[in-house]
C-alpha cells in the first residue's frame, strides 16, 4: 500500500488559512448579519430576509444601482479602449525600446497614486472658480469668465465629470498589459504584413486585434469587479451629489452603514452587489473562454 505524503498540504495550509480568516470568514459573518436589524451597537433583531425585501423595493437603492451599471459601462468600455489606445500609440509610434519603457512609466505613475488623492486632485481641476478647466476655458476664449462650468455641480454631468479621473488613472494600467501582451505575438505573424502606415493599420485589424481580444476582455473583467466597487473617487470629489446624482451603490451601503447606522441592510445591499459581481465575472470568463478558443491563441 503506498504512503500518502502530506507534505504538499503543509505548503499550501498557512495560504488556505489566511484565506479562511480573512475572506471566507467575513463573508460568512456578513450573509449573518444581513439577517439582522443591528445598528452596529446592542442586541439583533432577527428580521430574515427583511433587509433584502427593503432594499429590493427602495427606489433609492434602484437609482444607486442604475447609476452603478453606468459606472460599470463606462469601466468595462471605455477604460480597456483607452488602454489599448496608449498600449498601440508606444509600440507603432515608438522605435527606441528605452522611450516605449519610459513612455509607459509615466502613463502608468497616475495608478500609483491613492484614489483619494486623485479624486482630490480633479476636483480642483474641476472647481469652477479657480480650477484649471475654467481657467484654461477663459484663456482660450471657449468660455465666458461670469458663467463658469461647474461639471460636478450639475446633476445631469457630474457622473460623468467623477470618472474622468478614473480614466486618467487606470487606463495606464491596461496600457501595461496589453503592451505586454503585443510584445508575445509571434514575430512571424507581423512580419507577414505590410509595414507601410496602411499597412500597419491592416496588420492590427487582421492580425493583431484578434490576437489582443483575450487581453482586452481580462482588462474589462477587472474593471467590470472595480466599476461595482467604486467609492473613493465618487466619495471624495461629490460625496454623492449634487442631491443624489452620483449616489453609487457603495456609497448608498456606506450611508446606510455609517450614517443611519443599519448595518443589516446595509450588508445585505453588498451581498447583492455581491451576488452581481459573481454573475457578471462568471459570464465575462465565459464569453473569454469562447474567445480564446476562437482566436486559437
Amino acid at each position: 500500500m503506498t504512503k500518502r505524503n502530506y507534505t504538499p498540504y503543509l505548503f499550501i495550509l498557512p495560504a488556505t488559512a489566511m484565506l479562511i480568516v480573512f475572506l471566507y470568514y467575513p463573508v460568512i459573518g456578513a450573509l449573518d448579519i444581513s439577517l439582522y436589524e443591528w445598528s452596529g451597537m446592542g442586541p439583533r433583531t432577527f428580521v430574515a430576509f427583511g433587509n433584502y425585501t427593503n432594499a429590493l423595493g427602495s427606489a433609492t437603492f434602484w437609482h444607486s444601482l442604475r447609476l452603478t451599471f453606468l459606472w460599470v459601462l463606462l469601466s468595462t468600455v471605455i477604460l480597456p479602449i483607452g488602454g489599448l489606445l496608449l498600449a498601440v500609440l508606444i509600440e507603432y509610434t515608438t522605435k527606441a525600446r528605452f522611450m516605449a519603457g519610459l513612455s509607459r512609466t509615466i502613463l502608468f505613475m497616475p495608478m500609483m497614486m491613492s484614489l483619494v488623492a486623485v479624486g482630490l486632485l480633479w476636483s480642483l481641476i474641476f472647481n469652477p472658480t479657480m480650477g484649471l478647466l475654467n481657467t484654461l476655458l477663459v484663456k482660450m476664449h471657449l468660455m465666458n469668465p461670469m458663467a463658469p462650468l461647474n461639471l460636478l455641480g450639475r446633476a445631469n454631468t457630474a457622473i460623468f465629470a467623477a470618472f474622468v479621473p478614473a480614466v486618467w488613472q487606470w487606463s495606464g494600467f491596461g496600457m501595461v498589459i496589453i503592451s505586454a501582451a503585443m510584445m508575445n505575438i509571434p514575430q512571424e505573424l507581423l512580419e507577414a504584413a505590410a509595414v507601410d502606415g496602411a499597412g500597419k493599420i491592416r496588420q492590427f485589424f487582421s492580425i493583431v486585434l484578434p490576437l489582443l481580444l483575450p487581453t482586452i476582455f481580462t482588462c474589462a473583467m477587472l474593471h467590470l469587479i472595480g466599476g461595482f466597487k467604486a467609492f473613493d473617487l465618487v466619495y471624495t470629489m461629490t460625496a454623492g451629489g449634487p442631491g443624489d446624482a452620483t449616489m453609487v451603490s457603495s456609497l448608498y451601503m456606506f450611508r446606510q452603514a455609517f450614517i443611519d447606522h443599519k448595518f443589516g441592510y446595509a450588508t445585505a445591499i453588498a451581498a447583492i452587489l455581491f451576488l452581481m459581481i459573481f454573475v457578471f465575472t462568471y459570464v465575462f470568463n465565459r464569453l473569454n473562454d469562447r474567445v480564446r478558443e476562437n482566436v486559437g491563441y
